[in-house]
């Protein structure tokens, strides 16, 4: 139960910034902290795709990776209703005419670089203990946030992607772009990542 609070929580925060702030920058500072915070508690995923990942990777269990994204989902949509609530002091509202393709091909790419920095910093044996992995994950969030803010709005996390159809910020069929390169990131990922280093 702690674990799925600490989801939740970190989720909730996260989406909750970038949704209050429209800001990329201010986004991965949020999942950095949060990162640091809670992630002794559950390990600090915030996100479905890391959280298929690290199931494939072989150190969370399938009921427990279930439990992961409903957790997540929760913190999501907990976040756009504080959105609702706060309301925001800026215009992020964005009419996306990026075809599908080019949505799916750059969320694609760039969450599977949150994933795949995720399994770096927080399983490779090499770098267990390392003080610097909740920057480079908000780092790596950042870059993509970025990337491709005018293509997609820059979700590189499902979760994110739901807080942001709920939100308005994207059109519905959205929601279908952000699941699937949750699916195909987090698995690439896991994959890349077993061929790197086969022996961990």
């Amino acid at each position: 139960m702690n674990k799925l609070l600490a989801e939740f929580l970190g989720t909730f925060f996260f989406c909750a910034v970038a949704l209050l702030s429209g800001n990329p920058l201010a986004a991965a500072g949020a999942l950095a902290v949060t990162v640091y915070a809670l992630g002794y508690v559950s390990g600090g995923h915030f996100n479905p795709a890391v959280s298929l990942a690290v199931w494939l990777r072989g150190q969370l269990d399938k009921g427990e990776m279930l439990r992961f994204w409903g957790a997540q989902a929760a913190g999501a949509v907990t976040a756009f209703l504080i959105y609702k609530l706060l309301g925001s002091s800026h215009d992020v509202i964005r009419k996306l005419e990026t075809p599908a393709f080019r949505a799916l091909l750059g969320e694609t790419g760039f969450t599977f670089l949150v994933a795949f920095t995720w399994l770096h910093v927080r399983t490779a044996r090499q770098q267990l203990g390392n003080a610097y992995f909740g920057a480079a994950i908000g780092l790596a969030h950042y870059a993509g946030a970025s990337s491709i803010a005018r293509i997609s709005v820059g979700a590189c996390n499902p979760a994110l992607g739901l807080a942001f159809v709920l939100a308005g910020l994207v059109p519905g069929w959205m929601i279908l772009i952000y699941l699937l390169a949750g699916l195909i990131g987090g698995g690439a990922a896991s994959v890349i990542y077993r061929m790197l280093n086969p022996n961990d």
